[in-house]
Protein backbone atom coordinates (compact mmCIF):
# COMPACT_ATOMS: atom_id res chain seq x y z
CA UNK A 1 0.00 0.00 0.00
CA UNK A 2 1.64 3.16 -0.81
CA UNK A 3 1.95 6.49 1.00
CA UNK A 4 -0.82 7.84 -0.22
CA UNK A 5 -3.49 5.28 0.58
CA UNK A 6 -2.34 4.91 4.10
CA UNK A 7 -2.82 8.50 4.75
CA UNK A 8 -6.30 8.32 3.38
CA UNK A 9 -6.84 5.17 6.00
CA UNK A 10 -6.03 7.35 8.62
CA UNK A 11 -7.78 10.27 7.47
CA UNK A 12 -10.69 8.13 7.61
CA UNK A 13 -10.02 6.23 11.12
CA UNK A 14 -9.38 9.32 12.78
CA UNK A 15 -12.43 11.18 11.41
CA UNK A 16 -14.36 7.67 12.05
CA UNK A 17 -13.37 7.39 15.53
CA UNK A 18 -13.83 11.04 15.95
CA UNK A 19 -17.65 10.74 15.28
CA UNK A 20 -17.46 7.43 17.87
CA UNK A 21 -15.78 9.35 20.08
CA UNK A 22 -18.65 12.45 20.35
CA UNK A 23 -21.29 10.26 20.12
CA UNK A 24 -20.26 8.33 23.29
CA UNK A 25 -19.41 11.58 25.48
CA UNK A 26 -22.93 13.35 24.55
CA UNK A 27 -24.53 9.35 25.70
CA UNK A 28 -23.06 9.48 29.09
CA UNK A 29 -23.07 13.41 29.76
CA UNK A 30 -27.16 12.66 29.53
CA UNK A 31 -26.47 9.79 31.79
CA UNK A 32 -28.54 7.42 29.78
CA UNK A 33 -30.16 4.55 31.58
CA UNK A 34 -31.35 1.25 30.20
CA UNK A 35 -34.91 1.97 30.62
CA UNK A 36 -34.45 6.07 29.87
CA UNK A 37 -36.92 6.98 27.19
CA UNK A 38 -34.86 8.40 23.99
CA UNK A 39 -34.46 11.65 23.29
CA UNK A 40 -37.26 13.53 21.29
CA UNK A 41 -36.26 13.98 17.67
CA UNK A 42 -37.58 16.89 15.93
CA UNK A 43 -38.03 17.05 12.40
CA UNK A 44 -35.74 18.76 9.85
CA UNK A 45 -38.16 20.85 7.27
CA UNK A 46 -36.11 20.69 4.12
CA UNK A 47 -37.00 23.93 1.98
CA UNK A 48 -35.98 25.41 -1.18
CA UNK A 49 -34.80 28.12 0.37
CA UNK A 50 -31.84 26.15 2.22
CA UNK A 51 -28.56 26.73 -0.30
CA UNK A 52 -26.64 23.70 -1.80
CA UNK A 53 -23.96 22.43 -0.30
CA UNK A 54 -21.38 23.39 -3.14
CA UNK A 55 -18.45 20.33 -1.21
CA UNK A 56 -21.29 17.72 -1.67
CA UNK A 57 -22.44 18.92 -5.48
CA UNK A 58 -18.65 18.96 -5.86
CA UNK A 59 -18.03 15.20 -4.55
CA UNK A 60 -20.96 13.63 -6.06
CA UNK A 61 -20.89 15.73 -9.53
CA UNK A 62 -18.72 12.62 -11.48
CA UNK A 63 -20.88 10.16 -10.22
CA UNK A 64 -23.88 12.15 -11.14
CA UNK A 65 -22.22 12.47 -14.54
CA UNK A 66 -21.62 8.78 -14.59
CA UNK A 67 -25.46 7.78 -13.86
CA UNK A 68 -26.94 10.44 -16.59
CA UNK A 69 -24.66 8.95 -19.37
CA UNK A 70 -25.48 4.97 -18.44
CA UNK A 71 -29.29 6.27 -17.93
CA UNK A 72 -29.29 8.33 -21.73
CA UNK A 73 -27.96 4.74 -23.85
CA UNK A 74 -29.64 4.65 -26.65
CA UNK A 75 -31.61 0.78 -26.34
CA UNK A 76 -33.96 -0.15 -29.47
CA UNK A 77 -36.65 1.74 -31.28
CA UNK A 78 -39.92 0.50 -30.60
CA UNK A 79 -42.81 1.58 -33.66
CA UNK A 80 -45.87 0.18 -30.83
CA UNK A 81 -46.55 -0.25 -27.17
CA UNK A 82 -45.50 -2.79 -24.81
CA UNK A 83 -48.07 -2.92 -21.96
CA UNK A 84 -47.34 -4.20 -18.21
CA UNK A 85 -51.19 -5.91 -18.62
CA UNK A 86 -51.75 -9.07 -16.35
CA UNK A 87 -51.86 -11.98 -17.91
CA UNK A 88 -51.87 -11.01 -21.21
CA UNK A 89 -49.26 -8.10 -21.37
CA UNK A 90 -46.86 -7.97 -24.46
CA UNK A 91 -43.94 -6.70 -22.39
CA UNK A 92 -44.08 -9.61 -20.58
CA UNK A 93 -43.94 -11.78 -23.13
CA UNK A 94 -40.92 -9.83 -24.76
CA UNK A 95 -39.17 -9.68 -21.28
CA UNK A 96 -39.57 -13.64 -20.63
CA UNK A 97 -38.17 -14.08 -25.03
CA UNK A 98 -35.32 -12.24 -23.57
CA UNK A 99 -35.04 -14.53 -20.37
CA UNK A 100 -35.08 -17.91 -22.70
CA UNK A 101 -32.63 -16.70 -24.84
CA UNK A 102 -29.95 -15.69 -22.28
CA UNK A 103 -31.10 -18.74 -20.30
CA UNK A 104 -30.27 -20.87 -23.05
CA UNK A 105 -26.75 -19.18 -24.41
CA UNK A 106 -26.23 -20.08 -20.98
CA UNK A 107 -27.14 -23.46 -20.54
CA UNK A 108 -25.63 -24.36 -23.78
CA UNK A 109 -22.29 -23.16 -23.03
CA UNK A 110 -22.25 -24.70 -19.55
CA UNK A 111 -24.78 -27.58 -19.63
CA UNK A 112 -24.53 -29.04 -23.38
CA UNK A 113 -28.70 -28.48 -23.84
CA UNK A 114 -31.32 -25.61 -24.29
CA UNK A 115 -33.15 -23.92 -21.68
CA UNK A 116 -37.44 -25.23 -21.86
CA UNK A 117 -39.02 -22.11 -20.63
CA UNK A 118 -39.04 -19.23 -19.00
CA UNK A 119 -41.67 -17.17 -16.28
CA UNK A 120 -41.49 -14.06 -14.99
CA UNK A 121 -43.99 -12.49 -12.14
CA UNK A 122 -46.57 -9.92 -13.01
CA UNK A 123 -45.30 -7.87 -9.80
CA UNK A 124 -41.83 -7.40 -11.34
CA UNK A 125 -42.60 -5.62 -14.20
CA UNK A 126 -43.49 -1.90 -13.04
CA UNK A 127 -44.19 0.19 -16.47
CA UNK A 128 -45.01 0.25 -19.91
CA UNK A 129 -42.34 0.89 -22.92
CA UNK A 130 -43.74 3.38 -25.68
CA UNK A 131 -43.09 3.76 -29.39
CA UNK A 132 -39.55 5.61 -29.84
CA UNK A 133 -36.50 5.64 -28.68
CA UNK A 134 -36.13 3.20 -25.89
CA UNK A 135 -33.35 4.74 -23.38
CA UNK A 136 -31.56 2.94 -20.51
CA UNK A 137 -33.60 4.98 -18.28
CA UNK A 138 -36.67 3.45 -19.65
CA UNK A 139 -35.38 0.05 -18.94
CA UNK A 140 -34.79 0.91 -15.26
CA UNK A 141 -38.29 2.19 -14.84
CA UNK A 142 -40.03 -0.83 -16.31
CA UNK A 143 -37.92 -2.95 -13.84
CA UNK A 144 -36.96 -0.91 -10.78
CA UNK A 145 -35.70 -4.13 -8.96
CA UNK A 146 -32.39 -5.92 -8.92
CA UNK A 147 -33.77 -9.39 -9.80
CA UNK A 148 -31.33 -11.43 -10.93
CA UNK A 149 -31.91 -14.51 -13.72
CA UNK A 150 -32.07 -18.16 -12.86
CA UNK A 151 -32.07 -21.12 -14.41
CA UNK A 152 -33.93 -23.78 -12.18
CA UNK A 153 -34.04 -27.89 -13.06
CA UNK A 154 -37.03 -28.69 -11.36
CA UNK A 155 -38.67 -32.15 -11.59
CA UNK A 156 -42.02 -32.96 -13.46
CA UNK A 157 -43.85 -33.13 -10.26
CA UNK A 158 -43.40 -29.86 -9.52
CA UNK A 159 -43.79 -28.40 -12.84
CA UNK A 160 -47.04 -29.72 -13.33
CA UNK A 161 -47.76 -27.71 -10.03
CA UNK A 162 -46.18 -24.38 -11.63
CA UNK A 163 -48.65 -25.26 -14.68
CA UNK A 164 -51.76 -25.45 -12.16
CA UNK A 165 -50.72 -22.19 -10.41
CA UNK A 166 -50.14 -20.53 -13.78
CA UNK A 167 -53.44 -21.37 -14.82
CA UNK A 168 -55.14 -20.43 -11.39
CA UNK A 169 -53.11 -17.00 -12.05
CA UNK A 170 -54.78 -17.47 -15.65
CA UNK A 171 -51.93 -16.07 -17.06
CA UNK A 172 -47.74 -14.93 -16.49
CA UNK A 173 -45.13 -13.66 -18.56
CA UNK A 174 -43.72 -17.05 -20.31
CA UNK A 175 -41.94 -18.01 -23.12
CA UNK A 176 -41.74 -21.11 -24.64
CA UNK A 177 -44.41 -22.35 -22.64
CA UNK A 178 -48.40 -22.77 -23.97
CA UNK A 179 -50.73 -23.21 -21.74
CA UNK A 180 -54.59 -23.49 -22.14
CA UNK A 181 -57.12 -24.34 -19.29
CA UNK A 182 -60.43 -24.42 -18.40
CA UNK A 183 -62.06 -21.86 -16.03
CA UNK A 184 -63.67 -23.52 -12.74
CA UNK A 185 -66.10 -21.79 -10.32
CA UNK A 186 -63.20 -20.06 -8.73
CA UNK A 187 -59.36 -19.19 -9.91
CA UNK A 188 -58.35 -22.19 -7.56
CA UNK A 189 -60.00 -24.68 -9.50
CA UNK A 190 -59.37 -23.61 -13.51
CA UNK A 191 -57.61 -26.99 -14.63
CA UNK A 192 -54.97 -27.16 -17.58
CA UNK A 193 -56.46 -29.17 -20.55
CA UNK A 194 -53.38 -29.06 -22.93
CA UNK A 195 -49.66 -27.78 -22.39
CA UNK A 196 -47.15 -27.72 -24.22
CA UNK A 197 -43.07 -26.74 -23.75
CA UNK A 198 -40.55 -25.60 -26.14
CA UNK A 199 -38.34 -28.62 -27.45
CA UNK A 200 -35.54 -26.62 -29.62
CA UNK A 201 -32.90 -24.47 -29.42
CA UNK A 202 -33.85 -20.45 -29.25
CA UNK A 203 -31.62 -17.90 -30.75
CA UNK A 204 -29.72 -14.99 -29.35
CA UNK A 205 -30.38 -13.18 -32.03
CA UNK A 206 -34.07 -13.02 -32.81
CA UNK A 207 -37.19 -14.82 -31.93
CA UNK A 208 -37.60 -17.53 -34.05
CA UNK A 209 -40.64 -19.97 -34.41
CA UNK A 210 -40.40 -22.63 -31.72
CA UNK A 211 -40.96 -26.47 -31.90
CA UNK A 212 -43.14 -27.51 -28.98
CA UNK A 213 -43.90 -30.70 -27.47
CA UNK A 214 -46.29 -31.98 -24.97
CA UNK A 215 -45.56 -31.34 -21.10
CA UNK A 216 -43.94 -34.75 -19.79
CA UNK A 217 -44.39 -34.61 -15.79
CA UNK A 218 -41.50 -37.93 -15.61
CA UNK A 219 -38.80 -36.01 -16.75
CA UNK A 220 -36.93 -32.53 -15.42
CA UNK A 221 -36.91 -29.23 -16.95
CA UNK A 222 -34.87 -26.23 -17.30
CA UNK A 223 -36.59 -23.10 -16.33
CA UNK A 224 -35.61 -19.15 -16.64
CA UNK A 225 -37.00 -17.75 -13.82
CA UNK A 226 -35.53 -14.99 -11.33
CA UNK A 227 -34.16 -14.09 -7.55
CA UNK A 228 -37.08 -13.21 -6.07
CA UNK A 229 -39.13 -16.34 -7.45
CA UNK A 230 -36.35 -18.72 -7.03
CA UNK A 231 -37.16 -18.29 -3.23
CA UNK A 232 -40.91 -18.69 -3.18
CA UNK A 233 -41.86 -15.06 -4.10
CA UNK A 234 -45.62 -14.75 -5.47
CA UNK A 235 -46.36 -18.26 -4.43
CA UNK A 236 -44.10 -20.04 -6.64
CA UNK A 237 -43.49 -22.11 -3.94
CA UNK A 238 -42.72 -25.44 -6.15
CA UNK A 239 -39.41 -23.22 -7.36
CA UNK A 240 -37.91 -24.32 -3.55
CA UNK A 241 -37.71 -27.79 -4.64
CA UNK A 242 -35.09 -27.10 -7.26
CA UNK A 243 -32.52 -29.73 -8.10
CA UNK A 244 -30.58 -27.45 -9.48
CA UNK A 245 -29.95 -23.55 -9.73
CA UNK A 246 -27.41 -22.21 -11.95
CA UNK A 247 -27.01 -18.79 -11.82
CA UNK A 248 -25.49 -16.58 -15.31
CA UNK A 249 -24.97 -13.63 -13.19
CA UNK A 250 -27.10 -11.14 -15.09
CA UNK A 251 -29.68 -9.08 -13.87
CA UNK A 252 -32.65 -9.22 -15.61
CA UNK A 253 -32.75 -5.45 -16.47
CA UNK A 254 -29.78 -6.05 -18.22
CA UNK A 255 -31.34 -9.08 -20.29
CA UNK A 256 -34.14 -7.20 -21.70
CA UNK A 257 -31.88 -4.31 -22.66
CA UNK A 258 -29.82 -6.38 -24.10
CA UNK A 259 -32.49 -8.38 -25.76
CA UNK A 260 -33.75 -5.30 -27.37
CA UNK A 261 -30.46 -4.19 -28.59
CA UNK A 262 -29.70 -7.54 -30.17
CA UNK A 263 -33.07 -7.83 -32.00
CA UNK A 264 -33.18 -4.16 -33.16
CA UNK A 265 -29.70 -4.75 -34.19
CA UNK A 266 -30.77 -7.47 -36.57
CA UNK A 267 -34.15 -7.05 -37.57
CA UNK A 268 -34.34 -3.16 -37.40
CA UNK A 269 -37.90 -3.45 -35.34
CA UNK A 270 -39.33 -5.41 -32.72
CA UNK A 271 -41.81 -7.84 -32.98
CA UNK A 272 -45.08 -7.00 -30.83
CA UNK A 273 -45.37 -10.51 -29.63
CA UNK A 274 -49.15 -10.80 -30.16
CA UNK A 275 -49.66 -14.52 -29.50
CA UNK A 276 -51.28 -15.21 -25.93
CA UNK A 277 -49.05 -18.17 -24.67
CA UNK A 278 -51.59 -18.61 -21.51
CA UNK A 279 -55.79 -18.84 -22.37
CA UNK A 280 -58.35 -20.17 -21.31
CA UNK A 281 -61.18 -22.19 -23.37
CA UNK A 282 -63.93 -19.86 -22.58
CA UNK A 283 -61.97 -16.95 -24.57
Amino acid sequence: MNRTKVSLLLVFLMVFFSFCGMGTQRVKNKQYTKNAHPPVLKNIAVLPEIPDDSLAIHFLQPYSDLLKNELSTFIATIDSPFYNTFGTGNLGRLSADYMLQSATKFSQSTLGIPCHFAIGNNGGIRGNLFPGEITMKDIYEVMPFENELVIVRLGGIYVDSLIQYIAQLQGSPVAGLLVQFKKGNTQKENTPVSVMVNAGIVSTESPEPLRYLPFDPSRDYLIATNSYMVLGGDGFTMFTHAKALYYPKLLLRDVVATGLKNEYEHNKTIAHRTQLRINSLDH
